[in-house]
């Protein structure tokens, strides 16, 4: 059975019982007080799903609070959806793709996407090539600049982009550059990859 017939990408209360089983592993958390003993599901008809009351400080909560879910009117199952498509596509995912797959508006679309993209990033992540790993770094040049004409010589028409990859962890990290001078690519080296690393380059003379 694929994992896509599953109740949570298609049933809005399900994708919320999804999403607390795996926020709320010891039960549904007051996100302003912490309380859990002192919390119940509010069941009225004009209820929103998923809402909680906590009777500690009085104040009702969904599982959204504190999430990239918070302060949106996406239902959850959707949300779900467009996790699940940006996190298996092998090349990404437009926000025009989201848009025509999941029937959201183009503005909706963008918004889902780069904040999926956010909880993704990594955050304090080790630099590449702890404990004297290999590390590669190469250049490349992609699309067309709006100050340069198509038709110029060479590469100054296009986007220069740095790459990096960490043999070890398989880990990669881009930065698009102004230029590739050794002023601009040797600081961005110095901040993302660790002092014992060994960097390989394609005979670059920086």
């Amino acid at each position: 059975m694929s994992i896509l017939s599953k109740p949570y990408f298609h049933n809005e209360e399900a994708a919320y019982e999804f999403v607390e089983s795996k926020l709320w592993p010891h039960g549904p958390t007051c996100p302003k007080c912490g309380e859990r003993k002192r919390v119940s599901k509010m069941k009225g008809k004009s209820t929103r799903i998923g809402t909680y009351k906590c009777y500690a400080c009085r104040k009702p909560f969904t599982v959204k609070v504190g999430t990239i879910f918070e302060s949106s009117h996406v239902k959850m199952n959707l949300w779900l959806q467009a996790i699940y498509i940006v996190a298996t596509s092998e090349k990404g995912v437009s926000s025009n793709q989201l848009h025509r797959t999941l029937g959201v508006t183009l503005k909706t679309a963008w918004f889902m996407s780069h904040r999926i993209r956010e909880a993704m990033r990594e955050t304090n992540p080790d630099k590449f090539g702890t404990g004297g790993g290999v590390v590669e770094a190469d250049e490349t040049f992609i699309g067309i600049t709006k100050e340069k004409p198509a038709n110029d010589r060479g590469y100054a028409h296009k986007n220069k982009v740095l790459s990096l990859l960490d043999r070890n962890t398989g880990r990669t990290r881009s930065v698009v550059v102004d230029d590739l001078k050794a002023s601009t690519i040797i600081p961005i080296l110095l901040e993302n990859i660790d002092p014992e690393a060994k960097i390989m380059t394609d005979e670059a003379q920086h």
